[in-house]
């Protein structure tokens, strides 16, 4: 096949291009379906992760409060002022 042929087919195909776009409207509604789709995903994506931190960090700060708690209860110092 010379390259005329091919240059020939090339624009044969290219001439269908519009062939493509005629269910242009059920492509253009599944689009927004699936931008929405993403974007509510993304959402709950990020409001999970910032409910984990959330939850993180009360876990951690409870679990501080604790352990100053119980090093104040075993702790010398306060032992002999609480016995006095």
């Amino acid at each position: 096949m010379g390259k005329h042929e091919i240059r020939l087919r090339r624009q044969r195909i290219a001439s269908r291009g519009s062939e493509r776009f005629r269910n242009y409207g059920s492509v253009l509604k599944q689009h927004e379906e699936e931008k929405r789709i993403k974007l509510i995903v993304r959402i709950f994506t990020f409001f999970l992760i910032i409910a984990a931190l959330v939850l993180l960090f009360v876990v951690v700060s409870r679990w501080e409060k604790k352990q100053e708690k119980s090093a104040d209860q075993t702790s010398p110092a306060k032992i002999i002022n609480h016995t006095s």
